[in-house]
């Protein structure tokens, strides 16, 4: 009523309403764990649960052992170990034999080709001596080619040496002979004999004839040049007037 006095909101009567939320709140929480701990309590009475059933399985399951090694298994590791044992000592000596072989391949290459370049030596050295042979040769032949002087202008070439008895003078010889004009190989033949006869130096023959067979031997061959002066003067004898004669003579004999 409008007589009557109001009432004023205290301090204290907010401190009773919390302290009164406050029990609310307390119970509601108690009754909340009372319900969770009677939920536990079942699920222990009805067993564990499906996820830890299965992690007690997976924990309860023995582990399995490894068996025992038995003396058939150590026999055959041993066996195997000398097998590979085997294998590699087999291995190296094959290895080494082939190292052998390769070295005795390289060091006969080597000997054959030592002995190329001694043959190739030998031949370069062959080459050259007969090089300097034929030179020698060839010089020699040159030289033997060159006539040698006699008296009054005749000249005398030995084919060949004889190995009989020696000419003298006075003495009976024989020969066999080809004159020719110009020259000895091809020039036009004058005269000719096989079995020819005279004494030596008795003037039986032109001068030319006595004084290119001096010193000569039976089995000779020796060629003369005889000029006029020592031969038919300037006589024409199917050479020219005054030519030189040609002659080709072989020794035959000698009297004693």
């Amino acid at each position: 009523t409008m007589g009557r006095r109001r009432r004023h909101h205290s301090d204290d009567d907010d401190d009773a309403l919390e302290m009164e939320w406050l029990k609310k709140r307390q119970k509601k929480s108690t009754s909340q764990d009372d319900d969770g701990d009677r939920e536990d309590s079942s699920r222990s009475k009805e067993g564990p649960s499906k996820h830890q059933a299965d992690d007690g399985a997976s924990h309860n399951i023995p582990k399995e052992s490894a068996a025992p090694a038995t003396k058939k298994d150590v026999s055959n590791n041993d066996s195997d170990k000398i097998e590979r044992q085997r294998l590699k000592k087999q291995l190296k000596k094959q290895r080494q034999k082939e190292k052998k072989a390769e070295a005795a391949k390289q060091a006969d290459l080597a000997r054959q080709n030592k002995e190329k370049e001694k043959l190739q030596l030998k031949k370069i050295q062959k080459d050259q001596v007969a090089k300097k042979n034929e030179k020698k040769k060839f010089n020699d032949s040159k030289k033997g080619n060159e006539f040698k002087s006699l008296r009054k202008g005749v000249k005398f070439l030995d084919l060949k040496v004889g190995n009989g008895p020696v000419v003298q003078h006075r003495k009976k010889i024989r020969v066999a002979y080809t004159l020719r004009a110009k020259n000895h190989t091809n020039g036009k033949i004058i005269d000719a004999s096989k079995n020819f006869g005279f004494r030596l130096g008795k003037g039986e023959v032109i001068e030319g004839y006595d004084i290119g067979l001096e010193g000569m031997r039976v089995g000779g061959i020796r060629r003369l040049i005889v000029p006029k002066q020592a031969g038919y003067q300037n006589d024409d004898i199917g050479a020219g007037r005054g030519a030189d004669l040609y002659f080709e003579i072989e020794l035959l004999y000698v009297a004693p």
